[in-house]
């Protein structure tokens, strides 16, 4: 009977449990792979459900709006045990109230345990985690680190023999052949399972091997025809384990988290450990008591599960048994090269090569004559350094740390030559191996081989290099030999390692101009060939090679030449006259084809406006003027403005871009600029007197633009408007100025120009007491300057000024004292 509190709880919580089984029963809730029927809750057990799922259901029916009186109906209708809501309601009262649970805010934690860098880099899940990432890690907690692996008793298994029954549990009984029957029992509370027309038949604490026997016996009475082993048998029974019932056992000791849990009655020793999260930080691996009726029944080494897959030790759990995890007694840790360096616990009579073992042995680079050991006395440490004919002997101590160094990287029989032999690299050094047999493993020397010396690298006894030289010629030809000794490098060059890269170089007209490699015997046609032979505009008649000068005379009696020059003529069909046939080149000459004097490339200008066919032209003559533009454009049309025709050239000039002041001197620093410019022509004295001097030559690029009739005058600068206004004969510069209204309070009225359409300037004349202002024609512009305001300095910028003159006077005199 449940108590008051326990029905109290039930009558509040058993309407909401039910409404969770029925929504795992929609959703799946992950229970499809476990042979789950959504349609039938009679047959669901409470140890088909793992905890993970059963929180899973939890908070899937919070997030649903079914009603607990629909939930009810259905699960009714669906055959669900009240034992099983019973079962399911009491482990989710144990999930929420471990949920309810008051923590440590985890950050405080991760400050405590971690640094904040460490912290944040791992992105740490919770603090055991935390706990377990500070220094070397404990062998076996990566096991319970990780909160995602289940480790829960496998349901869908044959009964065991030794299972001990209890109340809970499901009996199904199976009677078939000439009497067929089926039985759904569970063991009462009071340990006994009814049978129809049998009566009570108690199996608490039978195993299901003794239950069975007892069930069959009882079953004779009602079935004549099951008479086991008998000849005459007719009907045959079976008893098996239906739902298996939940056990409380309690975990305490050095646990990470110990208390009671509700596991099922499949449980071992470890699958309520796993359920604890596993040892705490000084908890025993090794020492995991099992306590049945106030004693200690058995005691399990977690060790003999992890390393060998013993689970011998691994029992299986009865209701209210108690799991104590002791405090570890000796703990060492192995660190270096082994194949896992941990901390490892170890018992009073384990070696060093137990431990070794435990770590997984030596990994492939670990140095395994001797390890080191470093112990704690009762003042000091110590360093313990065991041979390997001691580690099956050499007992552990708590704290010991062993240290498992690497080998040397360095061989005991190695000799390595390189350089010109066919194959070179490392070799294995045999008792007695020479210097030629090495050359000979290494298939010999190649034909460029550099037979004046060769050298071996050898390490000296305080192992320091020094040298020693062979003559590779006479090695070969037997006359001597040398012995080899370990790390010897043998060092045997080529001619072409000998001297420096030999190179040709081409250039100006020739399809591919660069550097090549030189060749003995190479001509000047054979390079023509390299660089894809002549452009169209090279000139045959003319091939220059200069060659270095290789002189090594006294420096007072050097002379002043630079460099050897020839010049060879060649067809287009690269057949050299007789003098360049016989003529060879040498390492680095440099060769340069000239162009044709005579080549010229199409050149074009362009003529815009009013003429009759206006656009570009290709000059085809070098004396070509802009009245044979204008004729070749079939002349001016009757719209033309002549006197507005202008001519834009690209001018290549010398532009200062930088200037730099040091004591007093001007450093200019000038370089090229292409610029256009507007060139001012008078198109009505060129027509009229073609080839006089006002009747320019055309270059590349040239622009010539003849407008139509100009009407309008634009007035532009310290006027009150700028605007354009129509032309008007005869009205001088004043009167446009005044139609633009009048000249602004900073106008500089002296200095006003008239720019024309044509790209001519004339400004404002003066004599004596007269002035005189520019004609005025259309299309002309008149631009009125103006006078550039120029802020006042403050106070500070002033002091700055006068300090860096006074500076600068500074300089200039200590200059001069010292001059």
């Amino acid at each position: 009977m449940l108590n008051k509190t326990l029905r109290t709880r039930l009558s509040f919580q058993l309407p909401r449990l039910i409404m969770l089984i029925v929504l795992m029963a929609f959703m799946g809730a992950g229970l499809s792979g476990q042979g789950f029927n959504a349609n039938d809750l009679s047959r669901l057990r409470s140890s088909d459900i793992s905890d993970a799922q059963l929180q899973t259901i939890i908070d899937r029916g919070e997030q649903e709006g079914i009603s607990a009186t629909e939930a009810i109906n259905l699960a009714k209708a669906r055959g669900l045990s009240p034992s099983v809501a019973n079962e399911l309601l009491k482990r989710a009262e144990t999930l929420q109230s471990q949920a309810d649970k008051p923590v440590v805010s985890q950050q405080r934690l991760r400050k405590e345990l971690v640094p904040a860098k460490i912290a944040d880099a791992a992105n740490l899940s919770d603090t055991l985690v935390a706990e377990e990432m500070v220094g070397p890690q404990i062998f076996g907690s990566s096991l319970f680190g990780n909160r995602q692996s289940i480790f829960e008793p496998a349901m869908n298994i044959p009964t065991p023999l030794n299972y001990v029954l209890g109340a809970g549990d499901e009996l199904i009984i199976d009677i078939w052949g000439a009497t067929t029957n089926f039985y759904q029992l569970q063991v009462g509370n009071e340990g006994s399972v009814t049978i129809d027309n049998v009566g009570p038949v108690y199996v608490h604490g039978l195993t299901m091997e003794e239950a069975e026997a007892k069930i069959i016996e009882k079953l004779k009475l009602l079935y004549r025809g099951l008479r086991s082993g008998q000849a005459d048998q007719t009907t045959y029974a079976s008893v098996s384990l239906g739902r298996v019932r939940s056990i409380q056992v309690t975990i305490i000791g050095e646990v990470k988290t110990p208390g009671t849990y509700t596991v099922s009655s499949l449980s071992t020793v470890f699958n309520a450990l796993h359920s604890a999260g596993g040892p705490g930080k000084i908890g025993s691996y090794r020492q995991i008591e099992l306590i049945r009726d106030n004693r200690i029944h058995a005691v399990f080494d977690l060790y003999d599960m992890l390393l060998r897959g013993d689970q011998s030790g691994n029992l299986r759990l009865n209701d209210q048994d108690v799991v104590r995890v002791a405090t570890i007694k000796n703990r060492v840790e192995v660190a270096g090269h082994v194949r896992r360096p941990a901390l490892y616990e170890v018992k009073d009579d384990e070696t060093l090569a137990q431990l070794i073992e435990f770590s997984g042995s030596f990994n492939d680079s670990a140095y395994t004559r001797q390890v080191k050991l470093i112990r704690n006395s009762e003042t000091e440490r110590m360093l313990i350094t065991v041979p390997r004919s001691e580690f099956d002997s050499f007992l552990l101590t708590n704290g010991d740390v062993v240290q498992v160094d690497k080998i040397l990287d360095r061989f005991s029989n190695r000799v390595t030559i390189e350089g010109a032999v066919w194959r070179p690299g490392d070799y294995e050094l045999t008792e007695g191996m020479t210097l030629s047999q090495l050359i000979a493993l290494a298939e010999g020397v190649m034909p460029d081989v550099f037979r004046g010396r060769g050298v071996i690298n050898r390490l000296s006894d305080n192992y320091d290099f020094r040298v020693e030289s062979f003559s590779v010629d006479k090695l070969l030809a037997g006359e001597y030999d040398l012995a080899l000794k370990p790390e010897d490098h043998v060092i045997i060059r080529s001619i072409h390692d000998m001297r420096e890269e030999r190179t040709i170089q081409i250039g100006g007209e020739v399809k591919n101009a660069g550097l090549f490699q030189f060749r003995e015997g190479m001509t000047l046609e054979d390079l023509i060939l390299m660089a894809s032979g002549f452009k169209v505009s090279a000139s045959e008649a003319r091939i220059e090679i200069n060659r270095r000068i290789l002189g090594e005379a006294a420096p007072a009696k050097r002379g002043t030449k630079l460099a050897e020059t020839y010049v060879f003529g060649v067809d287009r069909k690269l057949t050299l006259n007789d003098e360049a046939k016989t003529f060879e080149l040498r390492p680095f000459d440099q060769v340069y084809v000239r162009p044709r004097p005579d080549y010229q490339v199409q050149r074009s200008v362009t003529i815009e406006g009013e003429v009759l066919f206006p656009g570009e032209y290709t000059l085809s003559d070098r004396n070509e003027r802009i009245s044979d533009l204008i004729k070749r454009a079939g002349g001016l049309t009757d719209e033309a403005y002549i006197k507005g025709a202008t001519m834009l050239r690209q001018s290549l000039q010398l532009s200062r871009v930088e200037t730099e002041v040091d004591l007093g001197m001007d450093l200019t620093v000038e370089k090229p600029k292409s610029n256009e410019n507007f060139v001012g022509i008078d198109l009505d004295d060129i027509l009229a007197s073609p080839g006089t001097e006002d009747d320019l030559f055309l270059r590349p690029g040239d622009e010539i633009r003849i407008p139509s009739e100009l009407q309008t005058i634009r007035v532009s600068g310290g006027v009150l408007r700028e605007a354009e206004i129509r032309y008007t004969e005869g009205k001088n510069l004043k009167y446009y100025v005044s139609r633009s209204g009048g000249y602004t309070q900073s106008a500089r009225k002296g200095r006003a120009y008239v720019l024309y359409a044509n790209g001519d300037v004339e400004t404002k004349g003066s004599f004596l007491f007269f002035s005189s202002s520019p004609k005025i024609e259309p299309g002309a512009e008149i631009v009125v300057p103006e006078k550039v305001e120029v802020g006042s300095l403050s106070p500070g910028e002033r002091i700055s000024i006068l300090s860096t003159v006074v500076s600068m006077a500074a300089i200039v005199i200590t200059a001069i004292s010292r001059f």
